[in-house]
């Protein structure tokens, strides 16, 4: 299972990333990255897209540790 992260960089605050909860969790990472080529094109407001598209702000497809646990319930 993936889930998408968030990286950001501030000169004075320093490194931040968090999980971008409302996209969801996906099966495989290809997936993943669909929904970011989605969001990217559809959904992030004006300041997001400008900083992902200067590189500012970028989106990463990350598998979830401990998530193959899943895969044995039912």
């Amino acid at each position: 299972m993936w889930n998408i992260i968030a990286v950001l960089s501030g000169l004075l605050t320093g490194p931040e990333a968090y999980a971008v909860t409302d996209a969801g969790i996906f099966k495989s990472e290809e997936s993943c990255k669909a929904a970011i080529t989605e969001a990217v094109n559809s959904k992030l407001d004006e300041e997001t897209k400008s900083q992902y598209e200067g590189g500012y702000r970028q989106f990463v497809c990350v598998r979830i540790h401990g998530a193959e646990m899943l895969d044995s319930v039912k």
